[in-house]
């Protein structure tokens, strides 16, 4: 009788655990993968940024607020911080090294680097077919973006990526 008890008793406990560590992780902002880099030629020389994360927002842009997605490739996890922001004008703020892409709904895509710890920035617009999709809905977006604005002065970009929806701002 007491082992059914004692049974019953570390059951409970583990169920507890188990539903705490869930709630936990389902509240943390987790990057999603992407692999790939960003290669700009300064004039001290290259740089090179290896991408291993990637996150997804919508909301309004700085222009005239119209409503755009942003995809953020960077090797840092810049999860929470994003998570965290209150406008969309604040999802780029910690972003030191990597490649912010706003897709605009237009003939082309905006497009900023940082590298350096952002004492290197190029700003440039490309093609939207360079970003080729293999999943485009409005919680997901994943593919293959490639960029060679090199011969510009530009960045040379190359990243494998699947990112879910982080966060949709309304101001």
């Amino acid at each position: 009788m007491r082992t059914f008890r004692t049974l019953r008793q570390a059951t409970a406990m583990i169920t507890t655990m188990l539903a705490a560590g869930a709630l936990l992780i389902s509240s943390t902002a987790w990057a999603d993968s992407a692999s790939g880099t960003v290669t700009y030629q300064s004039k001290s020389g290259p740089i090179v940024v290896n991408v291993k994360n990637v996150y997804l927002v919508k909301g309004p842009n700085s222009m005239d607020k119209k409503i755009i997605r942003r995809l953020i490739f960077t090797p840092a996890d810049l999860g929470a911080k994003i998570k965290a922001c209150g406008e969309m004008s604040c999802s780029d703020n910690d972003l030191r090294e990597g490649l912010e892409v706003d897709l605009v709904g237009g003939p082309r895509m905006n497009y900023w680097f940082v590298g350096n710890d952002q004492r290197v920035q190029y700003s440039g617009t490309a093609q939207p077919e360079l970003l080729k999709l293999t999943t485009d809905t409005a919680q997901r977006l994943a593919g293959k973006l490639t960029i060679d604005d090199s011969a510009a002065g530009g960045a040379k970009v190359s990243i494998d990526f699947d990112a879910t929806m982080l966060k949709e701002f309304t101001k």
